[in-house]
């Protein structure tokens, strides 16, 4: 009996409205975790457009370049691999054929085939030859940024202006990126980054967060987060085969 007392100290009318506002909270609490649900169910009742792709997924560096560094020690290219490695999966649980341009720790640089000093380059064209060679629909290469303002944070998808299709399935990754890791004021860009210009394919670059933000670099080595991260590409291609527009740019104050 004991349970019902805080509520006898309430006439019923304000038992009424007591119990109407418990049930408003309660749905306040849940409606994120319901929309999550039902975004997530509209993906995968569409995934059925990926199957039969072919679609390159690149972590981008490896080998003895580890990329941008964070204060912690974390190397870019680790975060990369593992972020490409569950977006390998979701695509493949989808039908999709997916060539990984590095399974591990290395680079795609060959001994003797580059002179010295442009071993870089050599690389990056490396990866775009596999996706010719495969004749890719997609070429998806994941980056991590690093500047030395450390304010900065949120993950941002870059295109070549050159390729429309390229702009539209930045435009849907990054408002996938919005909507499961939050707004972060952050909308795509055009940039004439080799690896972009050099493919025939509609091609992208992820930059995932900024490994110079403290809170975000400890983010990005959270295997949740980046199955997150994973999560939103992968929407965010499902939606562009489906034939999906390009998202307007939300209005920032």
């Amino acid at each position: 009996m004991r349970k019902f007392i805080f509520f006898k100290v309430f006439r019923p009318k304000q038992r009424v409205v007591f119990a109407v506002i418990l049930v408003l909270l309660l749905g306040c609490a849940l409606y994120p975790y319901y929309a999550s649900c039902q975004e997530r169910k509209a993906v995968e009742a569409l995934s059925w457009t990926v199957a039969s792709k072919v679609i390159v997924v690149d972590p981008g560096h490896g080998g003895i370049d580890p990329g941008c560094v964070g204060k912690s020690g974390v190397q870019e290219k680790e975060i990369n691999l593992a972020i490409a490695r569950r977006l390998s999966t979701f695509l493949k649980q989808a039908g999709a054929t997916v060539i990984m341009t590095r399974e591990g720790d290395y680079d795609l640089s060959e001994e003797g085939r580059a002179p010295e000093g442009v071993r870089h380059k050599d690389d990056l064209a490396a990866r775009v030859e596999l996706a010719e060679k495969y004749q890719a629909d997609l070429f998806i290469s994941i980056h991590i940024n690093s500047i030395p303002l450390s304010e900065c944070w949120g993950a941002q998808v870059f295109y070549h202006s050159g390729s429309k299709e390229s702009k539209r399935l930045a435009g849907l990754i990054q408002k996938e990126l919005i909507k499961t890791l939050g707004e972060s004021h952050r909308w795509i860009k055009p940039e004439d980054f080799f690896v972009l210009r050099s493919h025939k394919c509609t091609a992208v670059i992820v930059e995932a967060g900024f490994i110079s933000n403290p809170r975000e670099e400890t983010l990005l080595g959270d295997p949740i987060h980046q199955n997150k991260l994973a999560w939103s590409i992968y929407a965010g291609v499902v939606r562009f085969f489906a034939g999906d527009p390009l998202p307007k740019e939300p209005a920032y104050d």
